[in-house]
């Protein structure tokens, strides 16, 4: 059997490094000495700034005895400037519901409703079951991941939606 050069050196090398490693005498590296700090201070944040504008007042939805089943009207909706297009909602949203300020996020991954939707930061469990989205005539409707409808909103802006919780209350998506 012949090693070539090359394997040759390597197993020279190798047979090396195992008798150094075994090797009796060692040098021990001095730990460095800890590093002097200075004192800490410590004093109260500013508070914070808003960074989205607070939700428009609409109108309150009426409430219906009769029908307990009824889904809640939007009649409240601002009307719609022009239907909005996919490309227009894909991305970061700022999120508003009531006494809520966080995150939205949708995509063009097909999901059960219409195409995925989180959010992040949200303390209402209507905002937080948001999973998906899609937009059905004038309207951008956020669903939970049942495809359920959550918020229904219409276009007011440039780049703001505003519309209802399903379930009450002023909802509101801008840029």
């Amino acid at each position: 059997m012949r090693l070539s050069i090359a394997a040759t050196w390597a197993a020279i090398g190798l047979v090396l490094q195992a008798v150094t490693a075994c090797s009796s005498t060692s040098q021990r590296v001095q730990p460095l000495p800890p590093a002097p700090t200075g004192a800490v201070l410590a004093e109260p944040l500013p508070p914070a700034q808003p960074t989205m504008p607070p939700p428009q007042q609409m109108e309150p939805l009426p409430q219906v005895q009769e029908q307990p089943a009824a889904p809640p009207q939007i009649a409240a909706l601002p009307p719609a400037q022009e239907a909005p297009t996919q490309e227009a909602v894909l991305g970061q949203w700022g999120l508003t519901g009531p006494g809520d300020n966080c995150q939205l996020f949708v995509t063009l991954t097909s999901w059960t409703g219409g195409y995925r939707a989180s959010t992040r930061g949200c303390s209402s469990p209507e905002l937080t079951s948001v999973g998906a989205w899609n937009i059905e005539g004038n309207l951008v409707v956020l669903k939970d991941n049942e495809g359920n409808p959550v918020a229904r909103l219409a276009k007011s802006g440039a780049t703001r939606y505003d519309g209802r919780l399903e379930l009450g209350g002023a909802v509101s998506m801008n840029r």
